[in-house]
């Protein structure tokens, strides 16, 4: 038997009950993942959740899972997920099972768990359906406290696909609180579908909003109940709880709401006057032996210098997602006076017909600037920009063109040459004249999992229906007349978006008309949406081109979150953690696999700790899916280190519960500037083990000189005292630094503070907050 910490699980699905669940476990590949909201079921991600194998009979799946929770009545359900295939088959509905005190095998009933049992032991009662798909509360009179009576309409024409949700699916409101599912839609409010008014389908019903605070930030999706399966999930922006009993909203139309500002701006006595939260009087201190981990910081760049790509790779990068030119424009001077050195804005020209954000994604003509603003709206944008020596960063998006059919229709049609040819003569009339079918990339081929990352990556068509380009010289001399477009207005800045499905070649041939015709000061960027370091320095080596670190955000969330055994274990170790729980095995052989490699892919890498991708995508993408609260301090981390480019989310930085300390952090990042040229990071840890309490940052001059200091409460449930910081052994002596709250600080050379005029020898730090000082 196993022991009490380990309890052994038994699952039996049905064939009459579950006949879908039955059928997707008897397929090759099939595994069941134990899924609950502790860290060893995966908090609720079945990919990070423990495998049951099959066991000996049909429908029946067994094993150990290690977890104590178990044994304290945690709820769990069951997922089926086919490895293979890296896709999710059938998710339980019903109640929630729940562990058993002291049981040494628990057999559960896949969608029955009002069956299950427990051996050597009573069994403990179901839950009563937490977590489960819950049905839409009956409608309530309007008015009646903490009740929102809302509407929401989906025009077939903005969101056709989601208009096409089968009878019977329901809309929830998914955000972060567990009042709306702690962002899983089967856990959320419900509204039910109503009636079809014009191009209208319209859902209504009642949120119970007693539990939500005013503002609340949330989106819309779509779940069909009968096929268990979501049907569309909003782009952004996302709606905000109105203060209002009764509202009315377009799907994938947050910023129209008529009940909330979502899309304002604050103003510049809110953005610029943000001084370091005050601690609670009662903090406490770090008791008993502690352990000081230092983490490797500082790689080589991409050109072994400060430069990158042509041009010098700006520290901080505001990200102006989905924003007007003339937006970006009104709001350029407080982004400059925040600490931006560059903004990032979405793809400029003419794309797929529509407001969502991923329209953006899908060009439909390079030769044209529409969408955002026209190419004299960019023009007075870069004016300004340059006047504030503030860059601006052009995304463009060469891999693909506008979808004009789905996976499924490309599929039917290569059995069905007049299907075929009907849909190449839609996909020419869309990207005509300046491009035609010769000039996409033929046979189809269906671009899913483990395509999405194997040596079929080049020149598949992503999901079956990203038009994908050809590299030939037709369409590389249209793409750079676009490049051209963006050069003559200004922009020195570009974002090569879906690197990773374009071969070296090819984005080769436009980093050197970038070069040749714009000189050194380009500067260039590529996203390559993977955590395999081989695959990153594949682009990195050859072209001299800084990428996008996704492998260091999943480090850092992890050893936030982790032991001192994770942070010494390297980042490698985490990486490839990460990449396991998506059925992903990335290179072992690489720069950094060592754990004393510093955890950066390079010195000018592009880094974030949440982006558009993890942001707006549904799914959790090696489990980076953190909201704005939970990522604040990795932000601190990134904003305080000396090197690379960090490219910051909109709503992280105007966010009420993290923006103001995003914005201290780059207003330290700003005065930091050309100073500091090392970084000495460390996480301290109390010896008797848990997640790290203290992140400290030191940063020195080209001479060893300490100028500046990060100090981070990482601990979220109450103030930290502090009497002394880790410095690296050696160091040279130490200096009088300045704190936000104009107080100078004498930092000792062994770590000892003292407050200016003799005053306290401590500082205190509140929760989940850091304290900045730098030498004036």
């Amino acid at each position: 038997r196993p022991p009490l910490s380990m309890p052994r699980l038994r699952l039996l699905i049905s064939e009459q009950r579950s006949p879908a669940a039955f059928r997707a476990a008897g397929a090759e590949g099939a595994a069941c993942c134990v899924v609950g909201a502790s860290g060893a079921l995966g908090s609720w991600d079945p990919k990070r959740s423990p495998k049951l194998p099959r066991g000996s009979t049909a429908g029946c799946f067994e094993g150990v899972v290690a977890d104590e929770a178990l044994q304290q009545g945690e709820e769990y359900k069951f997922c089926i997920l086919n490895i293979s295939k890296n896709q999710y088959v059938w998710e339980e509905q019903g109640p929630m099972h729940r562990g058993s005190a002291g049981a040494h095998e628990l057999v559960n009933h896949f969608e029955n768990a009002s069956e299950d049992s427990a051996v050597s032991s009573s069994a403990v009662p179901p839950s009563s359906g937490y977590g489960t798909v819950q049905q839409p509360a009956a409608p309530s009179p309007a008015g009646r406290s903490g009740q929102l009576r809302l509407q929401v309409r989906v025009s077939s024409r903005r969101s056709p696909q989601a208009a096409r949700a089968p009878q019977g699916a329901v809309l929830c409101a998914v955000g972060e609180p567990s009042a709306l599912g702690a962002w899983d839609p089967k856990r959320a409010p419900q509204l039910k579908r109503t009636r079809t008014d014009g191009e209208f389908i319209v859902y209504e019903g009642v949120v119970d909003t007693s539990k939500l605070k005013p503002k609340q930030e949330y989106k819309y999706c779509i779940f069909s109940q009968k096929e268990h399966l979501y049907v569309w999930e909003e782009g952004c922006p996302l709606h905000c709880l109105p203060s209002a009993t009764e509202a009315v909203h377009g799907f994938e139309d947050g910023a129209q709401d008529q009940s909330c500002a979502a899309g304002s701006w604050p103003p510049p006595e809110l953005l610029h006057a943000a001084p370091a939260p005050a601690a609670a009087a009662r903090a406490a201190e770090l008791r008993g032996p502690v352990t000081d981990q230092w983490i490797p910081w500082g790689s080589q760049s991409t050109c072994g210098h400060a430069t990158s790509a042509g041009g010098a790779a700006p520290r901080s990068i505001f990200h102006a997602f989905h924003w007007p030119f003339t937006v970006v424009k009104e709001r350029l001077k407080d982004l400059h006076e925040m600490g931006f050195s560059a903004i990032q804005i979405s793809p400029a020209q003419k794309s797929k017909s529509g407001g969502e954000w991923w329209t953006r994604y899908q060009p439909q003509d390079f030769l044209q600037l529409e969408g955002l603003g026209s190419q004299e709206d960019l023009r007075e944008l870069c004016r300004q920009a340059a006047e504030l020596d503030v860059m601006i960063i052009g995304d463009v998006v060469f891999n693909h063109m506008i979808v004009v059919a789905s996976g499924h229709e490309w599929a039917q049609a290569q059995k069905d040459a007049q299907q075929l040819k009907r849909l190449q003569q839609r996909l020419a009339a869309a990207v005509g004249p300046a491009l035609d079918v010769d000039d996409f990339q033929w046979p189809w081929f269906n671009m899913c999992g483990d395509h999405w990352d194997n040596e079929n990556r080049y020149e598949g068509w992503g999901n079956g229906e990203w038009s994908e380009l050809r590299y030939c010289p037709k369409v590389v001399e249209v793409q750079q007349k676009h490049l051209k477009l963006l050069l003559d207005a200004g922009v020195r800045g570009f974002r090569f978006d879906a690197v990773k499905h374009m071969r070296p070649e090819h984005i080769g041939d436009h980093l050197r008309f970038l070069r040749d015709t714009a000189g050194a000061d380009v500067y260039a960027y590529g996203e390559v949406l993977s955590v395999d370091e081989k695959m990153h320095k594949e682009y990195m080596d050859s072209l001299r081109m800084p990428t996008t670190d996704f492998g260091l955000t999943v480090y850092l969330n992890a050893v936030l979150k982790g032991t001192a055994a994770t942070a010494k274990a390297g980042s490698a170790a985490a990486v490839a953690a990460a990449a396991a729980s998506e059925g992903v095995v990335v290179s072992s052989d690489t720069v950094r696999s060592k754990p004393e490699s510093p955890p950066a892919l390079a010195g000018d890498s592009v880094r974030f700790a949440r982006n558009h991708d993890t942001v707006m995508n549904p799914g959790s993408f090696y489990g980076l899916s953190g909201s704005c609260q939970s990522s604040r301090l990795a932000w601190t981390w990134l904003l305080a280190v000396h090197d690379g480019s960090v490219l910051v989310y909109p709503e992280d930085v105007l966010h009420e519960e993290s923006g103001p300390l995003l914005r201290r952090a780059l207003r330290f990042r700003a005065r930091m500037g050309t100073k500091a040229s090392t970084s000495e990071v460390c996480l301290r840890f109390s010896a008797s083990g848990g997640p790290p309490s203290v992140l400290a940052i030191a940063l020195r001059s080209a001479e060893g000189q300490l100028v500046g200091l990060c100090l981070a409460n990482l601990m979220g449930s109450h103030s930290l005292r502090l009497t002394s910081v880790p410095l690296t052994q050696g160091s040279s002596p130490g200096a009088s630094l300045l704190g936000e709250d104009g107080q100078v600080v004498e930092v000792q050379a062994n770590g000892d503070i003292q407050t200016s005029g003799g005053g306290a020898k401590e500082l205190v730090i509140a929760a989940s907050d850091a304290l900045f000082l730098w030498k004036d």
